[in-house]
């Protein structure tokens, strides 16, 4: 797995520090490098990006004003030569605080900080879903989910690849997984709407499986299914 990568920054030379370190970095893909505050934005606001390398100070407009016009705030490392920001950065939810010059072992530690935070953070599952079987820690395409099974404390996530059990409850799970394909329909079903092939007022067939729906989510999968 590899982060989509973006960098922001006023001046040529520290974009150009910061892209050497991203291509030094297997976990990191480098999407863009820009000078042009605007035309990040509407990047970042049209693209999946995973992690944000951004200036505080820049004359168009700063890192904390432009955060605020993010749709989807990405993980975000803020950049500067100013210490002062530190603070401001900290009570913005940064996952870290690059002092320039930056060196790159410094910045490895600012990327482990982004990547632990991505393994458990709903905003790194926007096609994987992470979670724990036995001992391991799996990750899951989203897109190969059929349905999931709650269990009491456990779920069975049927995929098309088989069934997996993990030690978790379907509200649990259903928080985990940011993806509005994914409805509960049952008080122990949770389906991909994607994988639907059939169904009536009082079930749901996915892969010749019947799936109940319960009388309190009708209301809502009529909706849903513009019925």
């Amino acid at each position: 797995m590899t982060y989509n990568t973006v960098i922001i920054d006023d001046e040529q030379p520290a974009i150009n520090i910061l892209s050497d370190y991203v291509n030094r970095t297997p976990l990191l893909d480098l999407k863009t490098a820009t000078t042009n505050v605007f035309e990040a934005i509407e990047y970042i606001n049209s693209n999946k990006v995973d992690i944000l390398l951004l200036d505080i100070e820049m004359p168009d407009l700063s890192g904390t004003e432009l955060i605020k016009l993010i749709k989807r705030p990405p993980v975000i490392i803020l950049t500067t030569a100013y210490e002062k920001y530190a603070l401001e950065g900290y009570e913005l939810d940064i996952v870290d605080y690059l002092v320039k010059p930056i060196r790159f072992e410094r910045f490895v530690r600012a990327i482990n900080k982004a990547n632990k935070l991505l393994m458990t953070d709903n905003r790194n599952v926007n096609n994987h879903l992470v979670i724990k079987v036995e001992y391991q820690t799996r990750s899951i395409l989203l897109d190969n989910i059929l349905y999931i099974e709650g269990l009491k404390d456990y779920v069975k996530i049927y995929t098309c690849n088989g069934v997996i059990l993990t030690r978790l409850n379907i509200k649990g799970i259903l928080n985990k997984i940011n993806d509005n394909r994914f409805v509960r329909t049952h008080r122990s079903y949770i389906i991909n709407t994607d994988k639907i092939v059939s169904y009536t007022k009082r079930s749901i067939t996915i892969d010749s499986f019947n799936i109940p729906i319960g009388e309190s989510y009708r209301s809502l999968l009529s909706a849903l299914f513009r019925d």
